[in-house]
């Protein structure tokens, strides 16, 4: 790994990771800065997504329209979004378009121009996008599950609460930067084509000044749990379902993720032959790991008309526990051809690395290996994912319902 894998702390904090790709003529960089939305102000719900678009809005010494052009003209294909844990801000182009960057990156995190019409921009794109959660009903569904099975803060949505950010000012905002955009707890990582030495004299020379501490981690409040219904008349009824699994740190993990395979891998899947082809029940159904770094959860979905939505509950929740009885050699060989092929497909793109390897850090403290993670994946064995699902039985469930009535979650 020594001439592939490179890592370096910064007496500031900062963690510097590099994958060195050199077939590749591009780079990508991913910056974390440990402003999310678990430290959300309490009182401002979604400041971390509008600062995330206020920082942007001019910085060092060029204003919003300046510092937009000076991007464009380098190439950057760029991203920024606000997580659980994390602001993420990525790019990637030519490798020494996206060196070209970094100063931009420095000035957009270090020293950006905080302008009051840009703020008010930002909120007002917040409040459009929350306004806009009643017609999609299948995004409301999911923020509503999150919220009620994850413990606060860490299902709080990164889109806010309207009344907070109707209420946030610029002054507010300005705080909330000095306060957790900080080195102590960033991330910046970096795959392609680059030379380490390079980018570790670049990212020092741009990013060394930046200081402050790491903002104080929040404390949970347990989940509510239970169930939830929201009254919304239409045709289709919206189902969410979630339960607990492991974290991703745990030696179970690749036993529960090659099981959510063979539970909804594509057409492949259980729930989809089971609710879908078979008993056309619905038009969407699947179910997911989410994967965060306090908690682990396996999150359900489907949409259905309402007429078959509590036929469609019933047969999710069946399918959920019909799972403890195990699964067989054709379906996790199956699991985990497609679990590895999304491995290595994300393997040959530079964001994809640079994003994998700052997620790696930031649960496990060290960067793996493709290689690595597919032997994971093959070293799994039937008998060991079935004495994971005989000794994990799915539930207490959490169940959302959004529709025009309420359904019965069955025992």
């Amino acid at each position: 790994m020594a001439d592939r894998f490179y890592q370096h702390v910064f007496p500031n904090g900062l963690v510097l990771l590099a994958e060195r790709m050199p077939a590749m003529r591009s780079a990508a960089m991913t910056l974390l800065v440990p402003a999310g939305t678990s430290n959300d102000p309490a009182d401002a719900g979604g400041a971390g997504s509008v600062l995330s678009d206020l920082v942007l809005r001019g910085a060092g010494k060029l204003d919003s329209r300046a510092l937009t052009n000076h991007l464009d003209r380098l190439g950057l294909q760029r991203s920024s979004s606000t997580g659980i844990y994390n602001t993420r801000f990525a790019c990637a182009a030519l490798a020494d378009k996206v060196m070209a960057g970094l100063p931009n990156y420095a000035d957009i995190v270090c020293r950006p121009h905080l302008p009051a019409d840009g703020f008010e921009a930002a909120v007002d794109l917040s409040l459009q996008a929350i306004e806009g959660i009643d017609d999609d009903p299948r995004h409301k569904l999911m923020i509503k599950l999150r919220e009620r099975h994850f413990p606060y803060p860490f299902g709080r949505s990164s889109m806010g609460d309207k009344a907070q950010l109707e209420a946030w000012t610029l002054e507010g905002a300005k705080r909330d930067h000095a306060h957790r955009y900080h080195p102590r707890g960033a991330i910046l990582s970096v795959a392609g084509n680059v030379h380490f030495d390079h980018l570790k004299r670049d990212v020092e020379k741009h990013f060394g000044a930046w200081d402050g501490s790491e903002p104080t981690p929040p404390a949970m409040v347990p989940a509510p749990g239970g169930t939830f219904h929201e009254d919304q008349q239409s045709e289709q009824t919206h189902i969410g379902i979630a339960w607990a699994s492991v974290l991703e740190t745990h030696p179970d993990y690749y036993a529960a993720r090659l099981a959510v395979e063979v539970l909804s891998g594509g057409m492949s899947g259980r729930l989809f032959t089971e609710v879908r082809e078979k008993r056309g029940l619905v038009y969407s159904v699947s179910a997911g790991y989410s994967s965060l770094r306090d908690v682990g959860a396996i999150l359900g979905y489907a949409g259905t008309s309402n007429d078959r939505a509590q036929a469609t509950l019933d047969t999710m929740v069946a399918e959920f526990h019909r799972m403890t009885d195990g699964v067989t050699a054709a379906e996790l060989q199956r699991a985990k051809t497609g679990l590895k092929a999304a491995t290595v497909m994300q393997g040959e793109s530079t964001s994809a690395r640079a994003g994998a390897i700052a997620h790696d850090y930031f649960i496990r403290g060290r960067i793996r290996t493709l290689e690595e993670i597919t032997g994971a994946i093959d070293a799994v064995t039937v008998d060991h994912v079935n004495a994971y699902l005989k000794a994990n039985p799915p539930g207490p469930f959490t169940v959302v319902t959004v529709g025009p009535k309420p359904l019965v979650v069955p025992a």
